[in-house]
């Protein structure tokens, strides 16, 4: 990195949207490619004494002994396919929402109307915004009702961040997408992601590829770097045998630690509808955020630990 992207990275961008925290996660992503991951390491000693964990009510759907072994199969594994799905109506209730709504492509300042029929040519992707999304009385009911972020504080030892709430649909397009080459997410000392199969997830329709056991902080000098690697790169350090394809129907619900090594794959028909949650031991800025500043939602009687992983997005109400 030369001085001038330094400067903007670490100065210039945290100054214009006013985010000092903004210089400190890109320092730590810059820091963990400097130290393969020593610096994540270290600083998750120290998170579990400035970001202790919280006592949280008891979820729904899973037992604490059950978030334990979930967290435990993610340690080892680095995903994990939860045991039970999204219900019916909450999948309806989603795709309503997305079909009623204007989304933004490539272009996030012109925003377009997707329907599962149709989409601009050439555009593969389109997001909403989180502002909106995290609005949905049904995702509301999933985040501080479900296991989520007991799941997540269990597996990152220390209180997490819910960073993002991202729903977005892929569509078949004859543009290349960088995601569908392997890579791990560089998005600080420590995270962990949901998501949430609102469609028919098989090959040809969207299908992930992520390489089991591939998440810890320190990996293979070969493949150390955050950015893209060939699967002759890739496999010859890791077995082939490693390679997972993560399908499910609609309501599958996928957890995975993206530090871990993992590729997309294209829509070659149909649609792929996904909403991703993603908690962070770091308070991760997301473009949302920059982008489109948002007032955290009032929940009345939020319970207090809830309130503290969520209060980006919820804060509690009288």
């Amino acid at each position: 990195m030369n001085l001038s992207a330094a400067l903007k990275s670490f100065v210039v961008d945290p100054i214009r949207y006013q985010r000092p925290g903004l210089a400190f996660y890109r320092i730590s992503q810059f820091l963990h490619d400097r130290t393969n991951g020593g610096f994540d390491k270290a600083y998750l000693k120290v998170a579990q004494y400035i970001a202790a964990k919280v006592a949280l009510p008891a979820p729904s759907l899973l037992t604490q002994p059950e978030i334990q072994g979930v967290a435990s199969d993610l340690e080892r594994d680095g995903y994990k396919i939860l045991p039970y799905r999204m219900t019916p109506d909450q999948i309806e209730e989603i795709k309503a929402f997305a079909f009623s709504t204007k989304a933004h492509g490539v272009d996030l300042n012109k925003m377009v109307e997707v329907s599962p029929d149709h989409n601009r040519a050439g555009e593969a992707r389109y997001s909403w915004w989180m502002q909106d999304v995290v609005k949905i009385p049904a995702v509301q009911k999933m985040i501080l009702e479900g296991p989520y972020c007991a799941i997540a504080q269990e597996y990152l030892g220390c209180r997490p961040i819910l960073a993002m709430v991202h729903l977005f649909i892929d569509k078949p397009s004859n543009q290349p997408d960088g995601s569908y080459t392997y890579h791990y997410d560089n998005e600080g000392p420590a995270f962990l992601k949901f998501f949430f199969f609102l469609t028919d997830v098989r090959i040809g329709s969207g299908a992930h590829y992520f390489i089991a056991g591939s998440q810890h902080n320190a990996k293979p000098t070969a493949v150390a770097k955050s950015g893209f690697y060939s699967e002759d790169q890739l496999f010859s350090v890791y077995s082939r045998d490693a390679e997972k394809i993560m399908e499910g129907p609609p309501g599958t619900i996928l957890a995975e630690d993206t530090m871990g090594f993992h590729r997309g794959s294209s829509v070659k028909h149909d649609y792929r509808l996904v909403m991703q949650f993603e908690f962070t031991a770091l308070n991760v800025p997301t473009y949302d955020e920059l982008l489109h500043p948002m007032a955290p939602i009032e929940i009345t009687n939020l319970d207090p630990g809830l309130a503290s992983i969520c209060r980006k997005i919820y804060v509690r109400g009288k």
